[in-house]
């Protein structure tokens, strides 16, 4: 049995492949994709349909596992149990319970012998050995140093988190350490910042190790477009890069900013706000994701919409019956 892919029902998922960005839909229990206007361009023949990355989409069809583009051609995966998307140019892919990699040609570029693996960022990626050996590769399999971390994460401007001894820290692509793991939490670098937490509370850091923003939150996110959401006293507001609060924390839910957009929650219902922390979009939803460059799929009532960023629906899916 193939690897069972994130339901449609959960993401709003996308591609940008030939100037095109399309988003998975559901009709009558298979998954086809539209464009932003909501017209079908991939008709609904899918079992299942991930998020499309590096202008390729994995989706299963009969049991049998692939690639797709934009234009429905494929890259034959049905060899593998299990599949990622594309990251920098490689896919990671499961065969007989082992990790390896395919590039997007579909070519076995490293076989699956690890026990586990990241996903490829600046040209490498880590892996677990079966000898239970931690290693850095680049993407021709090689390996280029042993690490000695319980956990390393993808590599994101151009630094790693890892975790030893219960601390987190980051190395560079080399696998030498740049800031030493001294924070008792900490988070992905993100437009040049990246959330360290000590003493249970949350400041930032740029990626020479600076604390710029104090400690100060007991949650706050990454930044996105500038700005990174905190809660104070149970309410969510945004920051920016200096510390300065830009929108106060008045929402009870709200999320990262995305195209300019983030989702908030007002009287127990969904809407967005713009940067200015104007409402633009109704709060009338009930459930809902960020949008996915022209599009956010929203759940009103029972039933999935599609709406552009102006609040206009675009597609509306079938009412799901509650349980």
């Amino acid at each position: 049995m193939n690897r069972h892919i994130p339901a449609v029902f959960l993401l709003a998922l996308i591609t940008v492949s030939c100037s095109k960005t399309l988003y998975p839909v559901s009709e009558n229990e298979k998954v086809g994709y539209i464009d932003h206007t909501g017209s079908m361009v991939l008709d609904p023949v899918f079992d299942k349909g991930d998020d499309f990355s590096e202008g390729w989409a994995l989706v299963s069809e009969n049991e049998s596992l692939h690639y797709i583009n934009a234009k429905g051609e494929s890259i034959n995966s049905a060899v593998y149990e299990m599949a990622a998307s594309f990251q920098d140019g490689m896919g990671l892919v499961v065969r007989n319970g082992l990790v390896g990699y395919i590039n997007r040609k579909g070519e076995e570029v490293i076989p699956p012998v690890y026990l586990r693996g990241g996903n490829f960022s600046n040209g490498v990626s880590s892996v677990f050995s079966q000898d239970k050996k931690t290693f850095l590769i680049n993407k021709k399999g090689e390996l280029l140093k042993e690490l000695p971390y319980e956990y390393m994460g993808d590599f994101k401007d151009g630094l790693a988190l890892v975790v030893e001894d219960g601390l987190c820290g980051f190395i560079n692509t080399k696998g030498t350490v740049v800031i030493p793991p001294v924070y008792e939490f900490a988070g992905d670098f993100s437009e040049g910042l990246a959330l360290v937490v000590s003493e249970s509370l949350g400041g930032y850091i740029n990626t020479k190790g600076t604390l710029l923003i104090p400690h100060q939150y007991t949650f706050s996110s990454a930044f996105s477009e500038g700005l990174a959401l905190f809660v104070d006293q149970g309410k969510a507001g945004f920051m920016d890069k200096k510390g300065k609060t830009v929108i106060p924390p008045e929402y009870s839910f709200a999320s990262d900013f995305s195209q300019g957009l983030a989702r908030v929650q007002i009287d127990g219902k969904m809407g967005f706000i713009n940067k200015k922390g104007e409402l633009v979009i109704d709060a009338r939803f009930d459930y809902g994701e960020n949008f996915k460059k022209d599009l956010a799929l929203m759940v009103e009532g029972n039933t999935l919409l599609y709406i552009d960023r102006e609040g206009r629906v675009v597609w509306t899916g079938t009412e799901q019956e509650e349980e």
